[in-house]
């Protein structure tokens, strides 16, 4: 069994080229964590764009643009490959939070309660999105790399995620993602999800075991763990300093004005008041945004 799923593995791999960075007609390609407003709005439309054609959104969102409350933490990272100004791949690194928690809290609470409890740092990664026309780059790789090593300087202890059934073979045979929640459904994209987790105290170790000595294409060890192996990877520091800042308030303000009725998925008082001493002036100042009637006034 084991020698079939090692087989399996190494095919696929080999197949779709994973480890291959098809870079070479792409201009000035580059990694990094979304900043700007137009960053931010590519990143959005793209996950999108491609969730709604998978049917993961049931009907377009404001602005053709997919994003929620936990983009607007100011821990959270969205990490896009760019092709000069266009994003063409994107990730969403989103660590717990403890008035908001995590997305995935919706139908695995009781799971991400348990690590927790034992003090584990949890992030979930979502919105894994990339131009279609893109994919056979295996740009999102690249993008999985950075992701990969901002999550051990950050020293992160747990990645999870949410997934389609259809697609628990290849995070877990892949990645080493392992069985965390079973299969629930999931009614705000109508489908059945079920929750993957690694953990991050061993994971050089289990790539290293799962990975080791195999051939250059189809070494994720390699892959993840040394750097520098293409030359337009980002440098360490720029990942060694962990994202606590809120976005700026332009990006804000845009994000707030194109979809308000994000004001009225606040679970409780706690997380407005939260969310208001974050964006206060993009909320209440002359050019800011209008709050909607059932979001909690915050002010009182």
């Amino acid at each position: 069994m084991k020698r079939s799923i090692e087989r399996r593995r190494t095919i696929r791999i080999r197949r779709s080229s994973l480890l291959e960075a098809r870079l070479e007609d792409l201009d000035r390609p580059s990694i990094k964590i979304a900043e700007t407003l137009d960053e931010y709005i590519q990143s959005f439309r793209l996950v999108h764009d491609e969730y709604l054609a998978q049917g993961y959104i049931p009907v377009p969102e404001s602005g053709g643009m997919s994003y929620n409350l936990y983009n607007f933490l100011p821990k959270t990272c969205i990490f896009i490959f760019k092709s000069y100004l266009d994003v063409l791949s994107t990730l969403t690194y989103v660590p717990d939070n403890d008035v908001f928690g995590l997305p995935m809290d919706t139908l695995y609470k009781p799971e991400v309660d348990e690590l927790r409890a034992r003090g584990r740092k949890v992030v979930e990664l979502g919105a894994l999105a990339t131009v279609r026309s893109k994919r056979w780059r295996n740009i999102l790789m690249m993008t999985v790399k950075a992701m990969f090593h901002y999550a051990k300087f950050t020293r992160a202890n747990d990645l999870c995620i949410t997934v389609n059934p259809k697609h628990v073979r290849f995070y877990k045979n892949i990645f080493l993602f392992e069985d965390f929640g079973e299969e629930r459904f999931f009614e705000k994209v109508g489908a059945p999800a079920v929750a993957l987790r690694v953990s991050f105290d061993n994971i050089e170790e289990k790539l290293a075991k799962t990975y080791g000595g195999m051939d250059f294409d189809t070494d994720l060890h390699g892959f993840f763990v040394q750097m520098n192996r293409n030359p337009m990877e980002p440098d360490i520091p720029e990942y060694q300093v962990e994202r606590r800042r809120p976005l700026e308030y332009e990006v804000a303000r845009h994000l707030l004005a194109n979809k308000p009725e994000l004001l009225c998925d606040f679970k409780n008082e706690e997380q407005a008041r939260y969310f208001e001493g974050l964006y206060h002036k993009a909320l209440y100042a002359p050019t800011g945004v209008a709050r909607v009637p059932c979001a909690p006034d915050v002010t009182q």
